[in-house]
């Protein structure tokens, strides 16, 4: 019985790994937190439909979320955060854009 409960753990938490490794993201001069775009992900991804009887590749996106950071300084308009991601919930693209004009993003 010890053996099924360590094999069912071990299995929730090899599937919370990819949520876990986000790490944050500066786009233009803000900070985007990571748990913020791991909570956006897997909102997005438990509402997104599964077929059943498809095969799926793990590196195939599974879907995008769109949402906004604010700046924290008053008159300045919000930064705008589109992620696509697989169906491990990793990161396979991120862009932000400010005014309409795209910004750059890497990891901090």
């Amino acid at each position: 019985m010890k053996n099924i409960r360590f094999v069912s753990l071990a299995l929730f938490l090899i599937h919370l790994m990819p949520v876990l490794a986000i790490k944050d993201y500066d786009c233009g001069g803000v900070r985007v937190p990571g748990d913020t775009i791991a909570q956006e992900i897997e909102t997005k991804n438990l509402s997104l439909p599964v077929e059943v009887y498809r095969s799926y590749d793990v590196k195939e996106e599974r879907g995008r979320v769109v949402f906004n950071i604010d700046v924290g300084i008053e008159g300045r308009p919000p930064l705008i955060v589109e992620i696509a991601f697989n169906w491990k919930q990793q990161i396979t693209m991120i862009t932000a854009t400010r005014n309409n004009v795209r910004v750059k993003c890497a990891l901090i």
